[in-house]
C-alpha cells in the first residue's frame, strides 16, 4: 500500500507551558485526570488536540493498554471525533481522533507543564490535581475518610498518597489535614485563556444566481 509521506513523517508534537483542569472534572479517577492534564498540554488557541493513545501513553510513561478505556472514560467531559487522514489507497484509511477540551468554567486551577517533571506514579499526580481542586488556599481541612468520600477513594489510600505526596515535598502533614506545597507548580489563573470559537459567517459569500432557461 502507498501512503504520502507527509502522513509517515508526522509533525512533532509541542507542548504548551500550563494546562487549566476545571474542578467538574473530580469526577474522573486519579490517572485519568493527569492523562487529560497531559493531554490538554497539546491544546491548540481552540481547545483541539490531534494525538494518538499511543503517543499519549509515551508522554505519561505508561503502555498503550493502560489506556484501552480513557476515550470511554473521558466522553462524558471531552468531545471526541473521528477524522480519517487521505491515502492514496482505494480502502485503506489511517483514522484518528481528534479531542475537543471543555472551555474554562468558573473553578478551575492552572497548572504548570513542570508538573510532568514530577517522579511519581501517575495516579498519585492525579490524586495531588484532585487535591489542588478542592484546597482552600492550598489547605485541606478534612480527615482522611472524609477526603476519601469526597473523592471516592479508600481512607488508606488517601493515607498512602499523602506519605508519597509528603516524600516529595508537595504536601505537608496537619493536625487537623493537609498543607499542599505546589511552590511554582501551581500558576495563576490570570495567565489562561479561554478557547477561541470558530465564528461561522452567515452571509453567503458567493451571489445568488438564478439560471433561466431558453424559449
Amino acid at each position: 500500500m502507498n501512503i504520502p509521506i507527509s502522513y509517515l513523517n508526522r509533525k512533532r508534537l509541542i507542548s504548551k507551558e500550563y494546562a487549566t483542569i476545571n474542578k467538574s472534572m473530580l469526577k474522573l479517577n486519579p490517572s485519568n485526570l493527569y492523562r487529560l492534564f497531559s493531554l490538554s498540554l497539546y491544546r491548540s488557541n481552540w481547545y483541539n488536540v490531534k494525538m494518538r493513545l499511543k503517543d499519549l501513553a509515551k508522554f505519561t510513561g505508561e503502555k498503550e493498554s493502560a489506556l484501552k478505556k480513557f476515550n470511554t472514560d473521558i466522553k462524558g467531559i471531552v468531545s471526541i471525533k473521528e477524522y480519517y487522514l487521505p491515502t492514496v489507497h482505494p480502502i485503506y484509511t489511517i483514522r484518528r481522533n481528534r479531542y475537543n477540551l471543555p472551555d474554562l468554567e468558573t473553578d478551575f486551577i492552572t497548572l504548570s507543564k513542570g508538573f510532568t517533571q514530577v517522579d511519581a506514579p501517575i495516579k498519585v499526580k492525579g490524586y495531588y490535581i484532585k487535591l489542588l481542586l478542592i484546597a482552600e488556599d492550598d489547605i485541606i481541612t478534612l480527615s482522611n475518610a472524609k477526603v476519601g468520600t469526597l473523592l471516592r477513594m479508600n481512607k488508606d489510600t488517601v493515607q498512602s498518597y499523602n506519605v508519597d505526596l509528603q516524600k516529595l515535598d508537595l504536601l505537608q502533614m496537619q493536625p487537623n489535614g493537609v498543607k499542599l506545597t505546589p511552590d511554582n507548580l501551581l500558576l495563576s489563573n490570570d495567565i489562561a485563556k479561554p478557547k477561541l470559537v470558530w465564528i461561522e459567517n452567515s452571509q453567503n459569500p458567493l451571489p445568488n444566481i438564478t439560471l433561466k432557461s431558453k424559449n
